[in-house]
């Protein structure tokens, strides 16, 4: 009974990321904003003027101007304080539901009696199947977009989390 209520767990919780996936861009990006404005304590008028400020006094050469427009171009870098703030807020927010699944899933493994190298492996690819699958599912939400970017963000947070499950896990056995 137990190893059902992990699996369903699991199951749950990637029922949610599936949720948060099917909310089209201007939902999405709403929920971030609220979530960055609750954060910061800061209204968008105070960050536009910083803006501005920022852009009257920035008398850079031409050429690193031009390198900083092609790298912000490449990774999709937004221009305003607000959206790059946004842009971190959503990022890390993906790093933390596909941290939180890599524990889920270790959590069955290891309830399942698959431990070791060999569950990491399975934890791993679960993970990053399912960080591949929701950016493919995102290609059909209206306002989103699909990119290997967030599969890599993605699967950077289920690393992290089966990092700090295996080191917490052995330094428990550890004391035992």
């Amino acid at each position: 009974m137990k190893k059902i209520v992990l699996i369903l767990i699991c199951i749950v919780w990637m029922g949610m990321l599936f949720y948060n996936s099917s909310n089209n861009g201007q939902v999405s990006n709403e929920k971030s904003n609220t979530i960055l404005n609750d954060l910061t304590h800061t209204n968008k008028k105070n960050i536009q003027e910083n803006n501005d400020i920022s852009k009257d006094s920035s008398n850079n050469d031409k050429t690193k101007i031009s390198l900083k427009k092609k790298i912000k171009e490449a990774f999709k870098v937004p221009d305003n304080r607000q959206e790059k703030l946004n842009m971190f807020v959503r990022k890390n927010a993906h790093v933390f539901e596909y941290f939180v699944l890599a524990i889920l899933v270790a959590i069955a493994m290891f309830a399942l009696g698959l431990k070791g190298r060999g569950a990491i492996v399975y934890i791993m690819f679960i993970c990053l199947l399912y960080a591949v699958t929701d950016e493919f599912h995102q290609a059909f939400v209206p306002g989103r977009t699909s990119l290997v970017s967030d599969v890599i963000i993605d699967f950077s947070g289920s690393i992290i989390g089966i990092i700090l499950f295996y080191a917490t896990y052995y330094k428990l056995l550890k004391k035992r």
